[in-house]
């Protein structure tokens, strides 16, 4: 009688530029039949990945680990610290990203194993994830909401993520969901909240005005004046690095939708900001994450086609909240994302203890319809 031998799984380092791109790559096999993923922009990849240039790599570190089986390349893993985190936190806590894999939970323990013993050597006690890299740049396993594809600068896995997660004694740390509807069903919104609007800018002397491309740099530093009191009591926050603003500031400015983002002023003075941005993933899945030679070319031309847009960023100082600015904004939007003849939107990613922002969402026809998790496990001394 035969015996079956499993082939063992092997946990290579990234250490070569070779490795690093097989790294990137290595995802589209695994969703060669899934209708439902975008490839990531391999350029983009590529330098972020590149400890010598990406950005991260000003406050963190990284490995980059590979696994293999049979000669194939069947899973991969970051295992990262982040220093600016430790700052404000405290330096036990490490994290994970850019998890990938097959569906075998031994390829996966591997893979947290070796993770959690870089970790370990770094001093961390706890392991939270996934981040690539950090909590403003793309996050968390898909739980919920599998059946359409990701709305831009967020992610799509297979339903058996979580449960390779939680086979190993990863728990659920926080929630983030994504909210989507159709423009069509504007008729669904209470006009008393048009009518608020209309009183709150009356009354409190705000000023509501879009944002003004031609002018990217000043508007660009006001939203970062606003970013950074407002989002400083959120869940996991770490402040962008200048670096870090830049690179942001580079890609939403190619995509950033002016007509349907808002600055609330009072008296000269910005007190709420509210960012939407063309859903890029539209044109980015037609060019296979190939910008060159033509793909730039394609991609263009998707973003000018595109009717589908995500709400991304939307705060409000302290002292101006539970004023309505919330309300104001996304009547804002609502009425100019029917006159300019948009179809879809999502809005996210909200934490789920925001209860403010998801009270606020309630006004409007919005399903939840993706929840994006983070996990975390305790490292015990021998990695696992």
């Amino acid at each position: 009688m035969a015996i079956a031998v499993q082939e063992p799984v092997t946990i290579v380092p990234v250490e070569t530029r070779r490795q690093r791109m097989q790294f990137i790559k290595m995802p589209w096999g695994l969703y060669r039949d899934d209708p439902h993923w975008v490839p990531p922009l391999i350029a983009d990849q590529r330098e972020y990945l590149n400890p010598k240039r990406g950005v991260f790599f000003d406050h963190g570190e990284a490995q980059l680990l590979l696994a293999r089986k049979n000669n194939k390349t069947v899973g991969r893993i970051t295992a990262h610290v982040n220093y600016l985190y430790d700052e404000r936190y405290g330096a036990d806590t490490g994290f994970f990203g850019f998890f990938e894999s097959v569906h075998d939970l031994r390829v996966a323990e591997a893979l947290f194993t070796e993770a959690q013993h870089y970790l370990r050597s770094k001093g961390k006690r706890r392991i939270l994830g996934p981040m690539n890299f950090g909590v403003y740049d793309e996050i968390g396993i898909l739980v919920q909401g599998f059946d359409s594809p990701p709305f831009v600068l967020n992610l799509h896995n297979p339903p058996y993520y979580g449960r390779l997660l939680e086979e190993l004694d990863f728990k659920k740390a926080i929630d983030w969901y994504a909210y989507h509807g159709f423009v069509k069903d504007h008729e669904q919104v209470n006009p008393k909240l048009f009518a608020l609007k209309d009183r709150l800018i009356e009354r409190s002397g705000i000023r509501l005005r879009k944002i003004d491309l031609t002018q990217v740099q000043k508007e660009a530093a006001i939203i970062n004046s606003v970013f950074k009191p407002a989002w400083s009591q959120n869940w996991g926050h770490v402040p962008w690095t200048e670096r870090e603003f830049v690179r942001l500031v580079e890609v939403v400015k190619r995509i950033a939708l002016p007509e349907l983002s808002f600055v609330a002023e009072i008296q000269d003075r910005p007190v709420g900001i509210a960012l939407s941005i063309a859903d890029a993933n539209v044109a980015v899945k037609k060019i296979n994450g190939r910008l060159f030679p033509f793909g730039f070319l394609t991609m263009l031309w998707g973003l000018k086609k595109t009717d589908r847009f995500r709400h991304i960023l939307m705060g409000v100082l302290e002292e101006y909240r539970n004023r309505g600015i919330e309300i104001a904004f996304y009547t804002n939007i609502v009425e100019n994302a029917r006159k300019y003849g948009y179809r879809e939107v999502e809005m996210s990613n909200i934490v789920e203890t925001n209860y403010s922002m998801r009270n606020s969402l309630k006004h409007f026809p919005v399903r939840l319809y993706k929840t994006y998790r983070i996990y975390e496990k305790d490292i015990v001394s021998d990695g696992k």
